[in-house]
């Protein structure tokens, strides 16, 4: 079974390999899609969404300098991080992430598929 949640999450970044605008430092109000696996327990649910929304949340660099862990926080680089992050942590619940969007904007995102 497929359940899905949607997070967001504002953070500001600098694209250094960039040449253009976004070299400089900007923010974003992101929004995170996350599309998890896993099977109906007994009480009818793959996970409570409120335990999953917390520790989503607690994944996601809420206002914060994606730059201080990312040595260039582009969409795409900041979806696989975060993929990696929340699959490891999905996995301890016996839940896996199938995608994961990033969305910079109403119309531009990056999609990681595990």
């Amino acid at each position: 079974m497929l359940i899905k949640l949607i997070r967001s999450f504002s953070s500001a970044h600098h694209l250094p390999k960039y040449k253009g605008p976004c070299h400089d430092l900007h923010g974003h109000t992101w929004k995170a899609v996350f599309v998890i696996e896993g099977p109906v327990r007994p009480d009818g649910m793959v996970c409570d969404f409120k335990v999953v929304k917390k520790m989503l949340d607690g994944l996601l660099p809420d206002h914060q300098l994606l730059n201080d862990f990312l040595k260039n926080p582009t969409a795409e680089n900041l979806a696989q991080y975060l993929f990696e992050k929340a699959n490891r942590k999905l996995a301890k619940q016996g839940l896996k992430l199938k995608t994961l969007e990033i969305w910079e904007s109403d119309n531009a995102a990056a999609i990681v598929e595990g």
